[in-house]
């Protein structure tokens, strides 16, 4: 079957469609100004690698996002404006791809109204954050169409520039590495529906040199940008959180599918219309024989990348379901949302075609529209307050569910569109690029901008760090470090915008013991309602915060650490301590008891670096030296903790009572069934 459609925009719609782009610049610049940064860890993590470290020691492989964005260091203090205004550039620019896209489909004229639609849809959101998604999505739209419109490439040829592709992509996101099934699936296809003849030696060629061209690119990259660090596979960052578990999958069945429900009731509740349409045209002979080659190509392309980036986000939450008690039931569908526009410009096409007849055979597609429909009647009953849907996550869905009334009205449009579908398809196709797509957009915008209006009124941790930042000069930045709760650390570390500030959590309302000080930084900033020990005086007091100037420690005469022998000097003998590891050592028992070399002065000063595992976290410890002894706490993060002991100058052993033992095995995170409790890394031990 032969495409007709307009080869290209007439010249008054192609001015109409750049002043188009240009105006969604614009607006997304001044929609996005004066916004606080709101993504933490994510906005951290990826504006210091950028911008605050060499990208040798980034533990993100993103090497060519850190450093693109890494330029924006020549803005100053306005780095994080000029990465929006990068983002915004990014992301509109997608919008030509998209048109190229939709173009064999649905014509110019329609192909161009899509891709301007597009940008206006909630996935814009995203060129708010210091993080890759935008740039992500313009790769991912060069990389469909590297699929879709290289097609008929000779086999190497096609294998090269697809991989090729994949490969620069997964060096902006790690994620574009999981996009690689639905590549070679795509290929099957592509060999299954040509010529006979070859079929297999052209699938063979292709399968075997875009993985390998893929491998190259990334390693090539990264080695160029980052060094030899750059040429590994997923990076320490990922690296480190991808597996290990003895269980393997097995453990991640169960979680794996309750998150997988949320996930299919979020994406027919968003696209049932399209979904139905694909539904239709895998069960029935007569749906794929009406699809042009140039639809049928885009629909097997989206469905292949859909179904792995949606397996990806599905293995993530589950293998992360244990480390909180929503985490399993959060729907991360930013892993695939950048799909969405293949989808709409499948819904779409309908409207490429002349008012046609359906034929009497409807069952196809009344069947289709019904266990679709049942689908969206499901999750509209369903899906919350079940499963948590966030504006950072899954904005689409947030801004549709966000109010009951809307939520409805939303659904009902749906079962309308499907209902349409079965008897008139191109009315169907109108309803939803004529009255749903620009109805949404701008109820998503509305709600995107109360949202980000709420985010230009400065939280504590914003006016905190930048009271310090004003306060002292740059190079005592980096001897600074922030005490507080949760994610505004984080956030106060973005303001501080240092290398060397850094940060202890305390638990809301909890003092701040002076041996939680940080023995060697000379200033540390106190948010929040924390009492702070008598010592401990203020530079600058408001009712929410405190900056303080504190002691400096000098070094330390001596020092052992625990990934050594303990026989080089300093230590003696230890109880209680498994074998050294690469990083330190566990305590496996209720107690540790270091013995020194030589008596202990008679006013000791220790300096004890050290975390905690599992129950023991934010649990009293108790660290005893002669007949006296001290209680502290300590976290999963890796942190000093200073005491001060006057001794008979005769003691030579410290012991450290841990609070509650606990294996990873019977915590359900391993088979390794010691009891641990604290993991230290390092002693050292001087005079006051």
């Amino acid at each position: 079957m032969q495409e007709r459609v307009a080869p290209t925009l007439p010249s008054t719609y192609r001015y109409g469609f750049v002043a188009a782009l240009a105006l969604a610049f614009i607006y997304l610049l001044l929609r996005n100004g004066g916004v606080y940064p709101m993504v933490f860890a994510d906005e951290w993590l990826y504006s210091s690698s950028a911008r605050l470290q060499p990208l040798a020691k980034s533990t993100l492989p993103s090497y060519l996002y850190l450093a693109l964005f890494g330029q924006t260091n020549m803005c100053g203090p306005g780095f994080l404006e000029c990465a929006r205004m990068l983002n915004a550039l990014l992301f509109v620019g997608a919008a030509p791809i998209l048109y190229l896209l939709a173009r064999p489909v649905c014509g110019a004229r329609l192909a161009a109204v899509l891709a301007v639609l597009c940008l206006f849809g909630p996935i814009n959101s995203y060129t708010v954050y210091f993080m890759p998604e935008a740039m992500y999505f313009l790769g991912f739209c060069i990389f469909a169409w590297a699929a879709l419109r290289g097609r008929d490439l000779p086999p190497l040829r096609y294998g090269v520039l697809t991989g090729a592709v994949l490969g620069v992509l997964s060096v902006v996101k790690v994620h574009a590495l999981f996009l690689l099934p639905a590549l070679l699936a795509y290929m099957l296809y592509l060999c299954a529906s040509g010529p006979a003849a070859g079929r297999w030696t052209r699938l063979l060629r292709m399968a075997l040199v875009a993985p390998l061209v893929m491998l190259a690119v990334k390693a090539s990259l990264g080695y160029l940008l980052a060094g030899a660090d750059g040429v590994q596979l997923f990076g320490s960052f990922y690296g480190n959180n991808h597996g290990g578990d003895p269980r393997g999958l097995a453990r991640l069945l169960a979680p794996g599918w309750l998150n997988l429900r949320g996930h299919l009731m979020g994406l027919v509740l968003l696209l049932g219309l399209p979904l139905g349409m694909l539904l239709w045209q895998l069960a029935s002979r007569q749906g794929r024989a009406q699809a042009t080659p140039a639809l049928r190509d885009l629909q097997v392309f989206a469905l292949l990348a859909l179904g792995a980036a949606l397996g990806m986000a599905v293995l993530y939450t589950a293998s992360i379901a244990e480390q909180g008690p929503t985490e399993g039931w959060r729907l991360h569908m930013r892993y695939y949302n950048f799909v969405f526009p293949l989808l709409l410009i499948v819904a779409a096409a309908p409207l490429a075609k002349p008012a046609e007849a359906v034929s009497a055979a409807r069952w196809p597609r009344l069947l289709a529209v019904a266990v679709v429909g049942a689908g969206i009647v499901y999750a509209y009953f369903h899906l919350q307050p079940a499963y948590l849907v966030s504006y950072i996550d899954s904005p689409e869905l947030m801004m549709m569910t966000r109010k009951r009334g809307q939520f409805a009205a939303g659904v009902a449009l749906q079962l309308l569109m499907l209902g349409l579908w079965v008897w008139r398809p191109r009315w169907s196709a109108l309803l939803l690029v004529g009255l749903l797509l620009p109805v949404l957009s701008l109820y998503s915008e509305s709600g995107i901008r109360t949202i980000l209006q709420r985010q230009r009124v400065p939280e504590v941790y914003d006016r905190a760090a930048l009271l310090a930042r004003n306060y002292l000069p740059r190079e005592e930045l980096a001897q600074l470090t922030v005490a507080g709760e949760g994610a505004g650390l984080l956030r106060a570390l973005f303001h501080l915008d240092t290398p060397g500030a850094d940060f202890i959590e305390l638990k809301p309302g909890a003092p701040l013991a002076a041996n939680e000080v940080p023995p060697r930084r000379r200033w540390l900033l106190v948010v929040g309602q924390h009492e702070l020990a008598p010592e401990l005086q203020p530079v600058v007091r408001t009712p929410d915060f405190a900056l303080l100037r504190v002691r400096a420690i000098p070094q330390s005469l001596l020092r052992a650490d625990f990934n050594e022998p303990l026989d080089s000097g300093l230590l003696s003998a230890a109880e209680g301590l498994a074998n050294p590891e690469h990083w330190g050592a566990w305590s496996v028992a209720k107690q540790v008891k270091l013995e020194f070399a030589q008596p202990l002065p008679k006013q000791a000063r220790l300096i004890l670096r050290a975390s905690t595992f599992g129950p023991n976290l934010e649990q009293d410890f108790q660290i005893i030296v002669g007949g006296q002894s001290q209680r502290f706490r300590l976290q999963g993060k890796v942190q000093d903790r200073l005491f001060e002991f006057n001794t008979d100058g005769a003691t030579r052993s410290v012991v450290i009572e841990v609070p509650q033992p606990a294996s990873p095995l019977e915590l359900g995170q391993g088979n390794d069934d010691r009891k641990l409790g604290l993991a230290l890394t390092s002693i050292e031990l001087g005079k006051p």
